[in-house]
């Protein structure tokens, strides 16, 4: 199953990557709600308050149900239940559950390394068995650390006792993988699963 690509770690972003598509989520989420399918991503992209109250529940200096709050303001809909509303449509994304298995099976340590939306009544990471399933689980708001920072890709790998360079990240967000690469780690930009999945297994080690 493992190709020949050398890396003997797996770091997988959450949304995106274990889940079903995120972003078509938050679009799914904006046509149901009648706002337009960019109307999430245009708030927490280009709007100044909507990118500062992203930043501070991804590092847990914002609650996370002041940042339903001011979301639900800026995106003019109910606050009630709001989060679990915008990432209804999140699944598991089982081919890459499968090739965690592998990998774990192989030798291969694996993490999940996430921006959260805070800690509290909703939790996006409820029923996937993150815990079991990976040798680590690095969340944003529970270490004070978001993605780009370099400091929590460091101590992802830290976590399971690898060097970067021996390393492999996965994440659908572009602007993510430049701190990864930048310490050495191998990234591969997951928007296609039929595409990603083979492209990951070509860069771990071999059996």
């Amino acid at each position: 199953m493992i190709g020949v690509g050398g890396k003997r770690g797996l770091l997988l972003d959450f949304g995106g990557v274990v889940t079903s598509d995120f972003y078509g989520a938050l679009r799914a989420f904006g046509v149901r709600e009648g706002i337009g399918e960019s109307a999430v991503e245009r708030v927490l992209r280009d709007s100044d308050e909507g990118r500062a109250v992203l930043a501070g529940v991804e590092v847990g200096s914002v609650p996370q149900h002041e940042y339903a709050r001011v979301l639900a303001r800026l995106l003019g809909v109910s606050p009630v239940g709001l989060l679990g509303r915008v990432l209804a449509d999140l699944r598991p994304c089982q081919p890459i559950l499968d090739l965690v298995a592998r990998a774990r099976a192989e030798g291969i340590k694996t993490a999940v390394l996430s921006n959260s939306w805070g800690t509290g009544e909703y939790d996006p990471y409820d029923g996937y068995d993150l815990d079991e399933r990976f040798d680590a689980v690095v969340i944003s708001d529970r270490v004070g650390l978001r993605k780009p920072d370099p400091r929590i890709y460091r101590l992802c790998v830290e976590k399971i006792g690898l060097t970067a360079s021996e390393c492999v990240f996965v994440d659908d967000t572009a602007h993510n993988l430049p701190p990864a690469e930048d310490l050495g780690m191998a990234t591969v930009l997951f928007t296609d699963v039929a595409a990603g999945v083979p492209q990951i297994e070509a860069l771990l080690r071999p059996v």
